[in-house]
């Protein structure tokens, strides 16, 4: 091979590789844009104060809720960011949070993801959720318990812990069985009959 044909395909595979790398990006931030909220944030609570630190504070039946998410719990500490976006942290007993997963130009990619704990932190511009204490986390029917669980909404990347001598648990549910278009799925042959003896014949 000669030193430009060598220096092509070098080329050739750097580009490639660029492209993929690019893609991926590319992919995971429109992921991020999908969970990041587009409209108005709405809170409500029964009482809410400003803190000298710039925090606003709600407690009471607090309740968070945009496009793209829930939050709720009986208390929420709110910092306002630029460009729209927020810094959440919720307590409660429990602090809840739903929203429903991924979504593309097609619809929704994966199932819709709840969660529960003592805490649950919310950044959305990354979209990383921390579920701390007592974290209950389901996606569609599957369910995760630890003590600390995160969640990446972005990449669908979920890490557990169980906190000291503790366990993770999961349990996955199995996948729904195929459709057999409303008939019933053919029954095997039953076994052939054993011969019987002629008369005459000893068994």
């Amino acid at each position: 091979m000669s030193r430009n044909r060598a220096a092509e395909g070098l080329l050739a595979l750097a580009l490639a590789l660029a492209a993929g790398l690019a893609g991926a990006q590319q992919n995971r931030e429109t992921a991020v844009d999908a969970l990041r909220p587009t409209g108005p944030v709405t809170v409500t609570a029964d009482r809410a104060e400003w803190e000298q630190n710039g925090a606003m504070v709600y407690s009471g039946n607090v309740l968070l809720s945009s496009d793209t998410l829930r939050l709720k719990g009986d208390r929420l500490e709110l910092r306002q960011l630029a460009g729209g976006q927020f810094t959440a942290s919720v307590t409660g007993n429990p602090a809840k949070l739903d929203h429903p997963g991924l979504k593309d130009k097609s619809g929704v990619v994966g199932p819709p993801v709840g969660a529960e704990a003592r805490t649950l932190n919310y950044d959305s511009r990354s979209s990383m959720v921390d579920i701390l204490g007592n974290a209950h986390l389901t996606r569609g029917k599957d369910q995760i318990d630890g003590d600390n669980i995160r969640y990446d909404a972005a990449a669908r990347r979920i890490k557990a812990a169980g906190g000291e001598g503790g366990q993770v648990k999961i349990v996955i549910q199995p996948p729904p069985k195929a459709s057999t278009g409303g008939r019933s799925a053919p029954k095997a042959p039953p076994p052939p009959a054993a011969p019987t003896p002629e008369a005459g014949e000893q068994p």
